[in-house]
């Protein structure tokens, strides 16, 4: 047995999971090393909560600091640079090599790909951002507010739809909902459609009992002030708007040559190794193309980013320590569908399973939202 260097790149959901593990795994007998521009862990998917008021910014991060005690080394520095061959990273003030290397460093927001985004658009997509839509969510009383899907893929593909139907429950709280107008647009043909036309159907009449208005197949081209303007030639007016942003890999990921033409790194579906051998790559960083899907990739998730992080961890500290089983990724998972009203959806599936994905869908109940919050509660004591 020799004892290893493994870089994780990025700590999100999947980077803090697989480098937890290898630290449990391996107990001091590998140098574990956790790169990430940011200080803090943030669980985004939290973020919808927080749009209204119901989290606090103390309560939706960590300080990653804390992972030093497992015996991970931390280094707070931007990556400029990625040499997947020699496994070596090179960030704002040093260079770090590696003998395993995993590259969890999730998606890069774009808005600049769209005229006016940056100027006129809110989205939950980072820590910064959903405390600015929270605060213009909370001085919103009336007018129309657009919520929608700029461009594919984007991570989460539920929490867009989150965010339509928690704004209907809290508008309707504070007794302002029927002064609001809600219209939801995306690109997509249908609600969520990687889980399929049945559930999506379901989702679309939730969507319609709550008096959202639903407009698919809608690309966003350009963003006025009050108007979006789409690229076959419709127009929609908003007084405050929410947009997914465009979604792009990591700059030093893709001048390291290790994306294709989907935009995003392939990898080997059943243990996450790239094309550069011990360079793994899991979460939203990846394409794993569903050939029998209801989608042509799979979508980006925070589950399957924990699932691979399982499997990725699980295979280095093997070959590390000499014992223990080789593991392949299955391709299941689940989330929740946040509803409002003290009630959530829940679905799970085996996305990639023969002949086609498998995806159970559970009507909204008090149930699946007391079980969101107990997830959002394990996940944030389990990992610190």
């Amino acid at each position: 047995m020799e004892r290893g260097n493994v870089l994780v790149l990025g700590c999100g959901i999947g980077g803090l999971a697989a480098a937890s593990i290898l630290a449990d795994r391996l107990k001091g007998k590998a140098n574990i090393t956790v790169i990430d521009i940011k200080r803090y862990f943030q669980f985004s998917p939290s973020y919808p909560w927080l749009m209204i008021g119901k989290r606090t910014q103390d309560q939706v991060q960590r300080d990653l600091k804390v992972l030093e005690r497992k015996g991970i080394k931390v280094v707070s520095e931007e990556i400029t640079s990625i040499d997947p061959v020699k496994k070596t990273v090179t960030t704002t003030s040093s260079e770090y090599t590696g003998d395993f290397m995993i590259i969890s460093l999730g998606t890069k927001y774009n808005p600049d790909a769209i005229p006016g985004f940056s100027e006129y658009a809110h989205h939950i997509y980072d820590l910064e951002s959903a405390i600015s839509f929270r605060d213009a969510v909370a001085g919103f009383d009336h007018g129309s507010i657009a919520i929608g899907i700029s461009r594919l893929p984007f991570k989460c593909p539920a929490a867009p739809y989150e965010v339509a139907f928690l704004l209907d429950d809290y508008f309707s709280r504070k007794g302002v909902r029927k002064n609001i107008q809600i219209n939801f647009y995306t690109p997509e043909p249908n609600p969520v459609p990687s889980v399929g036309p049945e559930i999506a159907g379901n989702v679309l009449k939730l969507l319609e009992s709550r008096g959202i208005n639903y407009h698919p197949q809608m690309k966003l081209k350009e963003i006025k002030k009050n108007d979006l303007i789409f690229e076959n030639g419709e127009t929609m007016n908003y007084d405050l708007l929410f947009s997914v942003p465009p979604h792009a890999a990591p700059e030093p990921l893709v001048k390291a040559g290790m994306t294709d033409s989907s935009g995003w790194i392939p990898v080997n579906v059943k243990n996450l190794e790239t094309g550069f051998p011990g360079v793994f790559a899991i979460g939203d960083v990846v394409s794993i193309p569903t050939p029998k899907g209801y989608v042509p990739y799979l979508p980006k998730a925070g589950v399957f980013a924990h699932g691979q992080a399982k499997v990725v961890a699980n295979n280095i500290a093997s070959s590390i320590s000499g014992s223990g089983k080789m593991r392949e990724w299955d391709g299941d998972g689940a989330c929740f569908l946040e509803t409002g009203h003290g009630k959530s959806a829940f679905m799970k599936g085996k996305f990639l399973a023969e002949p086609r994905p498998y995806i159970d869908f559970r009507e909204p109940s008090s149930i699946w939202h007391m079980q969101k919050v107990a997830f959002e509660k394990y996940w944030m004591r389990h990992w610190f």
